[in-house]
């Protein structure tokens, strides 16, 4: 990834998102204040779920925010006796897609999440200024100028380079700042607050709608599978009883949960947080405490390079061990920072520098038994002169023609938008907020993770430029108090929270799921000891196994369960396809390119 302003604005600026099989008409669904849906995208349903713009004034009916909301049917009827309910998944970001992560990854979250006695609807939505949610969070609304803003940014070259490239950033995102503080009003209320009250507000319009259902003639519910008896179970329901979440949050989306958890602690039925953001560290735009693992992880790539042998691209016949691969690659870098390379493609030329290797290096951090192997033949084809799969990783503008007819938007581009206007709104403005402050970041960063420092530090220095700050902040304290799994206690969760988290984590270390969980009372952390961010992206039953006993009857993995998992880079492991093609991998034999994520806390892109 590069850095996180740069990354989001140059791909931003060509719009490459990975796009679904299928297509879909959002405009063809109106906004309501029920879940109205609409069979999409051949075996899904859509809807768009009207909320207020400001939950402080809800009473405000003319100011309305539409949430594109979409969700994998259980595979069983929901009148079934194995039907376990809606889980709600969110994929990061801040910014991230609900919906594009319902496309890539509903079919694999839900075939974890399915037991021997439960079955699921997997839920999510793009919360409040996000892609297909409008009012759009989109500060240019043209491309050719979010394009020109990515290309100044590049030139600078990385943040730790000097304070003259640090200067330069902070004026140019200065500007950017302003930019977004003169659009549209609903920078003001994308809070991570406020969205965690949509999904109270989700989960009572799914209530509601079950319950609606429930009112359907016998006939009917027999006809799909139901009875009387599963009916008569619906409509029975404890006095007082106020439904409770099922949700599963990667990365960004462990700080929505534990905002949710915190928040509304009677609301929570059961939670998974994967991933796990140090929420006090995010809340205060502080971003510190992210790359403590980050240099074990980049160690992997060598390490399962070489024992992949000639499965892994930069393995040749003189190596003997992984230290031979990263000098091999170390002294490529360097050849890249004294002389960067050349490349010319149709009439677009351009030079390719060792920060930009270094940036798709650390793209492929986030899960290495995908990306590795497509990374180290990147590599290795560049040593040997040809640069295409680097260059095309990049994500750079290439033509005027990509802004024909029109300069407007014609996918989500605005995810840079986004990420700022939830992380930094999300935290009050830093007393250190200039150059010299900055500055002292980047030295703490850099002794966290020399490799990787300067595409972790512009995070922070976007929160320094940003201007909007939100009404509606929650500041705390984040935690819960002890499960009550009768459900009869309205202020208490049903279950404790089981936090996940990999062994290495380029963003998240583990170290911050066992502090999130101390505050969480009787939560437990489950381990699986791969490397990359998360464990969704690399297969493993002793971690299914767990998960799926989790949601169907709220037990915790014993104190200290460690899980290996069953694949590794570089190395065969049919079990790894499902989330291959959630992450986009093609196994057809066509061009492959290293996929963008939308902001640096987003689990798969």
């Amino acid at each position: 990834m590069k850095s996180a302003v740069q990354t989001g604005l140059l791909l931003a600026a060509l719009g490459m998102r990975r796009a679904a099989a299928q297509t879909f008409d959002w405009a063809s669904i109106q906004p309501s204040t029920s879940l109205n849906y609409t069979t999409c995208y051949d075996v899904l349903k859509c809807a768009k779920l009207s909320v207020p713009l400001d939950w402080l004034n809800p009473a405000n009916n003319t100011a309305r925010v539409s949430l594109a909301v979409i969700a994998r049917p259980a595979t069983v009827p929901e009148t079934d006796p194995s039907f376990g309910g809606t889980i709600i998944i969110n994929p990061g970001g801040p910014g991230g897609s609900g919906v594009d992560f319902v496309l890539s990854s509903s079919e694999l979250i839900q075939g974890i999440a399915d037991g021997a006695s439960k079955r699921y609807e997997i839920l999510s939505f793009d919360p409040r200024g996000v892609a297909r949610s409008e009012p759009r969070a989109d500060c240019y609304g043209d491309e050719f100028a979010r394009g020109v803003t990515a290309l100044q940014l590049r030139a600078m070259g990385p943040v730790d380079q000097g304070v003259d490239v640090v200067r330069r950033q902070q004026s140019l995102l200065g500007s950017f700042g302003r930019l977004c503080e003169g659009g549209n009003e609903i920078h003001r209320y994308m809070s991570t607050s406020s969205v965690a009250r949509d999904m109270v507000e989700i989960v009572d319009k799914i209530d509601e709608l079950r319950k609606a259902n429930a009112t359907v003639a016998p006939s009917a519910l027999r006809s799909r599978g139901g009875g009387p008896r599963r009916l008569q179970q619906r409509r029975e329901q404890k006095k007082g009883e106020v439904p409770r979440i099922q949700y599963w949050g990667f990365s960004y989306g462990t700080v929505l949960g534990n905002y949710f958890a915190s928040m509304y602690p009677g609301r929570v039925g059961r939670m998974i947080l994967e991933g796990v953001v140090d929420v006090h560290d995010y809340s205060s735009a502080s971003w510190e405490k992210n790359l403590q693992d980050t240099q074990k992880d980049y160690d992997t790539f060598f390490t399962s390079c070489f024992e992949g042998g000639s499965a892994c691209a930069l393995h040749t016949p003189n190596v003997t061990s992984p230290g031979d691969i990263r000098q091999r690659v170390e002294a490529f870098l360097e050849e890249l920072r004294e002389s960067p390379a050349q490349h010319v493609v149709g009439s677009s030329i351009d030079e390719i520098t060792r920060q930009d290797v270094v940036n798709i290096l650390f793209q492929a951090l986030y899960q290495p038994i995908q990306y590795f192997p497509l990374v180290a033949t990147g590599i290795a084809d560049a040593m040997t002169g040809n640069f295409s799969l680097i260059w095309q990783s990049l994500g750079l503008p290439q033509s005027a023609a990509a802004y024909c007819p029109s300069t407007l938007p014609q996918s989500y581009t605005w995810s840079q938008d986004s990420l700022l206007s939830v992380a930094c709104g999300d935290a009050p403005a830093r007393p250190d907020a200039d150059t010299s402050g900055l500055l002292a970041y980047i030295a703490e960063l850099q002794s966290q993770s020399p490799d990787f420092a300067a595409n972790w530090a512009q995070v922070r220095q976007g929160c320094d430029a940003w201007r909007v700050r939100p009404p509606f902040r929650f500041a705390g304290p984040w935690t819960t108090p002890a499960a009550d799994p009768s459900g009869d206690d309205a202020h208490r969760p049903q279950s404790p929270i089981l936090f996940l988290s990999s062994r290495y984590d380029p963003v998240t270390p583990h170290a911050n799921a066992v502090a999130m969980a101390g505050e969480h009372e009787g939560a437990r952390v489950l381990l699986q000891t791969n490397a990359g961010h998360g464990t969704l992206g690399s297969p493993g039953r002793c971690r299914d196994a767990y998960v799926a006993s989790y949601w169907a009857t709220g037990e915790l993995p014993p104190e200290g369960t460690v899980c290996e998992p069953d694949c590794k880079p570089f190395q065969d492991c049919p079990q790894a396809q499902p989330a291959k093609r959630a992450l986009g991998v093609r196994d057809d034999g066509g061009p492959q390119v290293i996929p963008h994520r939308q902001g640096p806390l987003n689990l798969f892109g």
